[in-house]
């Protein structure tokens, strides 16, 4: 009676200062990281483990399901041959151990892809020069001192005129 008794008393304390430890703690919620604080490289190896990792049960049914409809067809469909992806008797440990490499195998080239394909889209979007709007001024055309009016198609074939763009080099030699 005395054990339970004290058994009791713990349970009660343990889960007093369970509730209220927490209430009087700081807020440890972690900080996310800053976008120069990782590595490019480092970034780029956890995205490939967690595509990789990620993608191995997906890839694990996938090759057995195909591996066990494969056996089926090759069998000629026969019944002891039947696709049941869940049963724990109908592959080899060898037939077990090819499906585990082959799928992991598929996992990595899933995820290599995904890293070559990331690494050409950095590249590709470094390689693009980037416009700076603010670098824009917009002048009207009456401000321009060198621009020149170029009529349309249509208002020459009106006028039945031809129009001759003038250079600045002809413009000055006129002038003189």
């Amino acid at each position: 009676m005395k054990k339970n008794k004290f058994i009791a008393k713990i349970l009660i304390l343990s889960l007093f200062l369970n509730i209220t430890f927490p209430a009087f703690a700081e807020d440890t919620t972690p900080k996310p990281y800053d976008n120069d604080e990782l590595p490019q490289t480092m970034k780029d190896i956890r995205r490939f483990e967690i595509i990789t990792l990620g993608a191995l049960p997906f890839v694990t049914l996938d090759t057995t399901l195909a591996y066990s409809t494969w056996r089926y067809v090759q069998h000629d469909f026969d019944a002891a041959y039947q696709p049941d992806i869940f049963a724990a008797s109908s592959f080899s440990q060898e037939e077990q151990l090819n499906l585990i490499l082959t799928s992991f195998g598929v996992c990595i080239g899933i995820g290599l892809t995904d890293l070559i394909v990331q690494i050409i889209k950095r590249s590709n979007k470094k390689r693009k020069a980037q416009i700076n709007y603010d670098d824009i001024s917009i002048i009207p055309i009456s401000e321009d001192e060198d621009a020149q009016i170029i009529p349309l198609p249509s208002e020459l074939e009106n006028k039945n005129e031809e129009v001759e763009i003038v250079t600045e080099n002809e413009v000055q030699e006129i002038q003189e």
